[in-house]
């Protein structure tokens, strides 16, 4: 120690060796610290299947046609058994039907009877409307589409009788006032308004056979009616009930003629469609309950990509929604885990006030850190309105608590963070790549969580060595020295205490960006923001077109989209991960070749909810995320759809994607900047 008092610089150089010693501990402490997770849940098989992907792959080319195409293009949602049970199913509202029940909801033939041939293959053409059971008309083949339709009759015993024998649709009571008047009668007799309100609005949440979600139609909406709006397909609808789902069959309480008089009451209550002159919005994103406003914004959203832990195929643990647990490495900005977002008091939101989530959601502002825009894309979210953020926190604060302890941040070396930074464009230090990790890296159990420890311990150490570095180097001199003797001595002193303060306060701001409390956060996000297309109003064809195209801009906005496809919709963000390949964000501007210019409304309503291609192609559910999507109202999906009409072409063709390969990443890993090699490189 005396050698040490005898030298200042000896101090000095000790005091650095020790302090970047420390740094690299923490660095390397940053790489190891959450290596593993602390569980890896894997779902019975019979709940949640995995598949190869792309879907089919592993078929053997002598397969029977049908049991081939429904592995490519139905086992995804309804399993590779049919059980409803695919890995995209967890964030289905409502789950995809399970086929080995025998019950199917858009059918022709009586109660207790199975649909006919010719249900089924109505099905499979024209799908489900406003729903994630998209069309096949256009991408299979009838003799493809016949042997899907006599696949899905081996999954149930309920084919096994004689054929079923379709119901015989009398003629339509007249839809007059007197009609009307005995349906609304009858609406209320029979106990219509306990599931669709009194004003027929729905939107309650119920529960099907399973005990899985699903929401009661909104009958004003009649362009939701997924098994048709005509009037002969609600009239089956009341005479077959719709099962599995809670609503019943009303043939043995009510006569034929009742029931178009049911018909013609809920045909009577349809609103004016906001795309038609007169409309106006009134789907469940701009419904008065915030609640159920949040509910809906949360389950269309991305929030359960990252909030939910899955398995190693990208099943969702549905248990677990939002609870949190997923590692995401951000190199130079950390290793993060997604927070929980449920209303556990001790783990989650449970004691957040709903004015701290908004601020956590808009500003990236939390009581106890802020959000790197890597972690959390709060920067996007900034432009939510007041209104929809404030139902987001409501709804968040009715989750079911979930216990799963989330381990703070762990950030690299000061040093080596700083120098990654400014090697990085300057203030957001775009990193290179984002990774993700399957498996939950949060803590269910009620045991203390240690794993952040050694890095408190390395940062404690390293201010301690600072302190008795600069205490040492105080007393290395001799007591008179110590202070300086002129004028000219003290104004140093100032100057250079200065400016290792000014240093240090730099170094601070660049360890900390782009999360620093000092910026405002419209400084941070507003070029962002900037960045999304900004539609001609002189293109917009009256004020109902005007309002979808701007809904459209704001959902395109919130959702994220912008985020992987860019404010001007080119697309070519770069994502390579062993289970689903290398893929590139589409190019969904205009352009009639590389853009989606030359697909129908249709066809971009089908890749939105259902993640299929306009030529067929099947889209991973965590690259492009039609699983969430599929829950948007049709009133939503149709506003994004002429929102991205207004985006000018981009002559960009992106690559095509490539199959899983040994060259793919382990970690699922998306690329910030343009990449366009296949594989991890």
């Amino acid at each position: 120690m005396s050698t040490l008092l005898n030298s200042r610089r000896r101090v000095v150089v000790v005091t650095l060796g020790l302090l970047l010693l420390l740094d690299l501990g923490r660095s390397i402490y940053a790489r190891v610290g959450y290596s593993q997770p602390f569980e890896n849940w894997q779902p019975d098989p019979a709940v949640h299947a995995e598949l190869t992907w792309p879907p089919g792959a592993d078929v053997p080319p002598d397969t029977p046609t049908g049991t081939r195409v429904f592995a490519q293009r139905c086992a995804v949602c309804h399993g590779p058994d049919g059980r409803g049970n695919g890995p995209a199913a967890p964030s289905l509202i409502p789950r995809p039907r399970d086929f080995t029940r025998g019950q199917f909801k858009y059918k022709s033939t009586p109660v207790g009877q199975p649909p006919s041939d010719a249900d089924l293959i109505r099905t499979i053409s024209t799908g489900l409307r406003a729903s994630a059971m998209p069309y096949w008309q256009d991408i299979l083949s009838a003799e493809e589409i016949r042997e899907v339709a006599a696949h899905v009759k081996r999954l149930s015993t309920v084919f096994a009788g004689p054929p079923p024998t379709p119901l015989t649709i009398p003629p339509r009571v007249a839809p007059d006032a007197a009609s009307i008047e005995r349906g609304h009668t009858l609406f209320t007799k029979h106990g219509c308004i306990a599931c669709h309100g009194p004003e027929g609005r729905g939107g309650v949440k119920l529960a099907d056979a399973k005990g899985q979600p699903v929401i009661s139609r909104d009958l004003t909406a009649p362009w939701t009616f997924r098994g048709g709006r005509e009037p002969e397909q609600i009239w089956l609808r009341i005479t077959t009930g719709l099962a599995p789902s809670p609503m019943p069959s009303f043939a043995e309480n009510t006569t034929p003629a009742e029931r178009w008089d049911l018909v013609n009451y809920v045909l009577s209550l349809s609103r004016i469609a906001p795309w038609e002159p007169g409309g106006q919005f009134g789907g469940p994103g701009r419904q008065a309950d915030p609640v159920k406003r949040g509910d809906y914004l949360v389950h269309a959203q991305m929030c359960g990509l990252c909030h939910t832990q899955a398995t190693r195929g990208g099943i969702y643990r549905d248990e677990f929604f939002l609870a949190g647990g997923q590692r995401v490495d951000v190199w130079p900005h950390g290793v993060l885990v997604s927070r929980n977002l449920t209303s556990d008091p001790e783990t989650g939101l449970g004691r957040w006030t709903p004015e701290q989530i908004v601020e956590a959601i808009r500003n990236g502002t939390t009581p106890d850190r802020h959000l790197n825009v890597f972690d959390m894309p709060w920067h996007f979210l900034h432009a939510l309105r007041d209104d929809d953020a404030q139902a987001i926190a409501g709804y968040l604060k009715t989750l079911t608590p979930v216990r799963n302890a989330i381990p703070p941040p762990l950030r690299y070396g000061l040093l080596e963070t700083v120098i990654g930074k400014l090697t990085r464009p300057l203030p957001a230090a775009l990193p290179e790549t984002i990774t993700f990790l399957d498996g939950n890296f949060g803590q269910s159990t009620s045991e203390p969580i240690h794993r952040h420890l050694p890095q408190e311990i390395l940062i404690i150490a390293q201010w301690l060595v600072l302190g008795l570095g600069t205490v040492l180097f105080l007393l290395s001199v001799s007591r008179e020295r110590r202070r300086p003797r002129r004028p000219t001595g003290w104004i140093l002193l100032i100057l250079g205490v200065a400016g290792l303060g000014i240093v240090a306060f730099l170094i601070r701001i660049i360890y900390e960006m782009p999360a620093t409390a000092f910026i405002p956060p419209e400084v941070i996000a507003k070029p962002v923001l900037a960045t999304v297309h900004e539609p001609d109003p002189t293109t917009f064809r009256g004020q109902e077109h005007a309002a979808m195209v701007m809904r459209g801009k704001y959902l395109f906005t919130i959702a994220s989209c912008a985020m992987c496809h860019q404010g001007n919709g080119e697309g070519a963000r770069k994502t390579s991960w062993a289970p689903a390949g290398t893929r590139w964000s589409r190019n969904i501007s205009s352009h009639p070749t590389h853009g989606i210019g030359a697909w129908s409304d249709a066809a971009v309503a089908r890749a939105i909810r259902s993640g299929v291609s306009a030529n067929g192609r099947a889209l991973h559910w965590q690259g492009m995320i039609w699983d969430h999507a599929s829950n948007w109202d049709e009133e939503d999906v149709r506003a994004l759809i002429a929102y991205l009409r207004t985006l000018p072409p981009v002559d960009r063709k992106v690559p095509d994607p490539q199959p899983p390969s040994a060259e793919d990443c382990e970690k699922a890993t998306v690329w910030v900047g343009e990449n366009d090699l296949p594989g991890c490189r």
